[in-house]
């Protein structure tokens, strides 16, 4: 053997090497093949082979890492497929790239426990060699090659924005305004015209109106545009939070956008003609029936410090008037130190206190100082009515159905309407708050002749907990998305709530494949 054709065969091993993960499918693919070749003819790669080695070139117009795929395709190119003694090897190698393909483009990329506990999601399941044999039994179509990822108009509005900010990226991205500045209507020097180049690059602003240094009603309103976008105040005027998101480097936009794509390839290809949408970043509900969003609603999320998880289930009660079993960990972190404090302090507030063996106790009675969190032997329930920090409908997730251990979270009202009119609405302990639960109850029970606003408002009245078992339960997706585009075509970018999005990033710079030598 020459030393040419030598140093080939070993580079073509380490490449397979390399693809090692992906092994197991590509033999199962070619037994079912009884080892037949799947890309080359004739001493020629087929048109599919052409077809796809076009999309495997271009992976980051899907927010995939092109280095996990560049090094094999280099391999490739050098081939001469031509010579009866390579082609095996090279067919081999572009099966291995074609199972990672599907692979990343059905999700797998990472496994979400292993970025954040509080994302229970589980990818489905997908056996690539199978899928792969399954796009062969039509030989003479390549069509399956453009349609692996979601085809939800959210992922291509995702992939047309990174498309966007990755030519942005390519001009130089966009200019910074000084630290501290601070602008309002009024204002003429340098730092306007600045923030006339920001905006129009970011889209809240049209290009005629990027010359000048004068802060009009225009940029006052384009302003007000960029920060609806980002969760913020539309104040019109520059502070700290609007100045950091102006500010914000184009590539950091770009990395957000790629985690969400990510994101999205975790969701089910299809969430079921009616279904509610919430997401946590964005504090937002979508209540989706005939496949279109019927409407809108602002929610409440949890803190920081009590993550809202991510998960998957369906919703199967309303709940009239609910009761509010205090949760344990919100028991001794929230209420314990108030009654240390002041044994009264839920007086009048429909509390209830019961020991370990159900009894009703008093809670003046009680020597709260002699407990902690380590030992709290109380239950504490809240009565319905107006008080109750649940409000007067509460919607019960069935955990159960979706594998899901009880995560104790649900969606519900509040008596607390006025934490609505903020752009951040991290107040809660874990728990979904919707703005208009009654609206919400007529689009989730979903008989409107027998539940009639009137009807839903009469139950909701008084005390007397009414539970209604959903005829068929409703889909819920709790989700984490700092990027999207709304009905209007508007993108959006919100602050990274709970770190998800930086800890995604980071998974993914983790797991890259080494860049192979070249020949």
């Amino acid at each position: 053997m020459n030393l040419k054709k030598f140093k080939l065969t070993a580079l073509l091993l380490m490449v397979s090497s390399n693809l090692s993960g992906a092994s197991d499918s590509k033999d199962l693919f070619y037994k079912d093949r009884a080892g037949q070749m799947a890309w080359i003819e004739n001493g020629k790669w087929n048109e599919c082979a052409q077809t796809l080695m076009e999309k495997l070139a271009h992976v980051e117009e899907e927010g995939l890492d092109p280095q996990d795929y560049a090094p094999q395709l280099a391999a490739l190119k050098k081939i001469s497929i031509s010579d009866p003694s390579q082609q095996m090897k090279a067919d081999e190698i572009l099966t291995s790239l074609t199972l990672l393909y599907i692979s990343d483009m059905k999700g797998e990329r990472l496994n979400p426990k292993n970025v954040d506990k509080t994302l229970y999601i589980k990818p489905i399941e997908v056996s690539e060699a199978q899928l792969l044999k399954a796009f062969f039994s039509n030989p003479k179509s390549c069509a399956w090659i453009s349609t692996l990822g979601p085809a939800r108009k959210e992922y291509q509005n995702l992939k047309e924005l990174l498309a966007y900010y990755k030519r942005i990226q390519e001009q130089g991205g966009w200019p910074t305004l000084p630290k501290g500045v601070k602008l309002e209507k009024g204002k003429s020097n340098e730092a306007v015209q600045i923030l006339r180049h920001q905006l129009v690059a970011q889209g809240a602003l049209d290009s005629a109106h990027q010359s000048g240094d004068q802060f009009d009603d225009t940029v006052e309103s384009a302003l007000k545009t960029f920060q609806e976008t980002h969760g913020i105040d539309p104040k019109g005027k520059i502070g700290n939070e609007t100045l950091e998101a102006l500010n914000t480097p184009v590539e950091k936009r770009i990395e957000q956008i790629i985690v969400s794509l990510e994101r999205q390839r975790w969701l089910p290809d299809t969430l079921g003609a009616r279904h509610i949408f919430v997401n946590i970043a964005g504090f937002e509900l979508e209540a989706v029936d005939n496949n279109k969003i019927l409407f809108t609603m602002p929610v409440i999320a949890g803190r920081a410090y009590r993550k809202t998880p991510s998960f998957y289930a369906q919703l199967n009660e309303v709940i009239f008037n609910p009761s509010w079993h205090v949760p344990y960990n919100i028991a001794v972190q929230d209420k314990l130190p108030k009654l240390q404090k002041n044994p009264n302090a839920f007086s009048g507030k429909g509390y209830n206190f019961y020991d370990s063996a159900g009894n009703a106790v008093s809670a003046s009675s009680i020597n709260w100082s002699s407990y902690s969190s380590g030992n709290f032997p109380y239950q504490i329930v809240q009565s319905p009515g107006s008080a109750n920090a649940l409000g007067k409908i509460r919607f019960t997730i069935d955990y159960a159905s979706a594998n899901l251990p009880n995560l104790d979270v649900y969606l519900h009202g509040t008596p607390e309407q006025n934490l609505f009119s903020k752009s951040e609405r991290d107040f809660s302990s874990g728990c979904i708050r919707v703005e208009n639960p009654a609206k919400l109850a007529s689009f989730v029970l979903n008989d409107p002749q027998a539940w009639t606003p009137e009807k839903i408002k009469q139950e909701s009245s008084g005390s007397d907990t009414k539970h209604i078992k959903l005829k068929s339960p409703l889909p819920v997706y709790i989700t984490y998305f700092t990027v999207w585009k709304d009905e209007q075509g508007r993108a959006h970018f919100v602050k990274d709530l709970y770190g998800q999005d930086k800890e995604m990033w980071n998974a993914l710079q983790q797991r890259r494949k080494p860049i192979l030598p070249s020949i």
